[in-house]
């Protein structure tokens, strides 16, 4: 088993979250963005909201490994970390891949005021019902964020670092049957 990993490198479509800033009371610090997600620097890093039904949707960098490096896509698995910072109170976020032709379904999370936690999302075997990844989906994957319930006055949703890893299995390396015109069984005779 091979992984990789593709983090955010921007954002489409509706974005109704808003980035971090020193007074997140005030709503004033811009919409939110991919820089503060695509690093693990919780403490001073992550978008926020505070309102149900809120989206953000990402876009993910292009694979690091070359599609002729990928034998098959076993699985893809959106990872976050977030909170929600009241103490004793829940709140549910919602966690889905989408982009090009991929539905798979969601993930929803329920948070709590722990120090930005791991959320691991289900292990997508296939882009869309039982359609098997192909590198393309791969290229059009995006993260969309949405919350389930209003965080209550002066509390927030919180999330700092967003995923995706992709489990595959390498290509074989090496001569392949015919090299040249010379079948593998002859080389070296």
């Amino acid at each position: 088993m091979a992984t990789f990993i593709m983090l955010p490198d921007g954002v489409t479509g509706t974005n109704n979250w808003k980035n971090w800033c020193s007074n997140p009371n005030l709503n004033f610090c811009g919409a939110a963005d991919h820089t503060l997600v695509d690093d693990d620097t919780a403490t001073n890093s992550y978008i926020h909201e505070t309102l149900n039904n809120q989206v953000v949707t990402f876009t993910m960098a292009d694979p690091s490994v070359v599609e002729g490096d990928i034998d098959t896509i076993n699985s893809v698995t959106v990872k976050i970390k977030a909170q929600y910072d009241q103490s004793s109170v829940t709140k549910d976020l919602k966690v889905e891949q989408t982009g090009g032709s991929i539905s798979n379904g969601s993930d929803t999370h329920t948070l709590d005021d722990s120090a930005f936690p791991l959320y691991t999302g289900t292990a997508e075997q296939y882009s869309t019902g039982t359609t098997a990844w192909e590198y393309s989906d791969l290229e059009d994957l995006q993260v969309k964020l949405t919350t389930i319930d209003r965080a209550n006055r002066f509390y927030y949703y919180k999330v700092s670092y967003i995923y995706a890893e992709v489990d595959y299995v390498a290509a074989a390396a090496g001569y392949t049957n015919d090299v040249m015109g010379v079948d593998s069984g002859d080389i070296g005779k």
